[in-house]
């Protein structure tokens, strides 16, 4: 079993819980967190649900580069690694973030 630490992250003006564990795989590790208002039952900015993700390599062969628009704003990222481990780690990271972000934007209490 992994420790999954609790935190929280200010996204435009507003706080969200956030949810974050290490991976560690053969030559690669890194530290996922994610998490998310929620749906707030608008598609707009101003109103509606905020989501954070993470990934933060410790070691390991990864490349991060951003991706631009035909304006040159940042409109993306990509992620490419190497190793077994890498893959293993990325395939951990996307899941666990699904899972924690799934989780609270389903989550109904009243």
């Amino acid at each position: 079993m992994f420790a999954i630490k609790e935190g929280e992250r200010k996204i435009n003006g507003k706080i969200i819980d956030t949810f974050s564990r290490d991976i560690t795989e053969p030559l690669t590790g890194m530290t996922v967190e994610a998490g998310t208002t929620g749906f707030m039952g608008s598609p707009h900015r101003g109103a509606g649900g905020r989501t954070y993700v993470s990934f933060v390599v410790n070691h390991g062969d990864f490349h991060f580069e951003p991706v631009r628009n035909d304006n040159g704003q940042m409109a993306g990222f990509e992620i490419a690694c190497c190793g077994d481990g890498g893959l293993n780690a990325i395939l951990r990271a996307l899941a666990f973030a699904y899972e924690a972000i799934n989780d609270q934007a389903n989550d109904v209490e009243d």
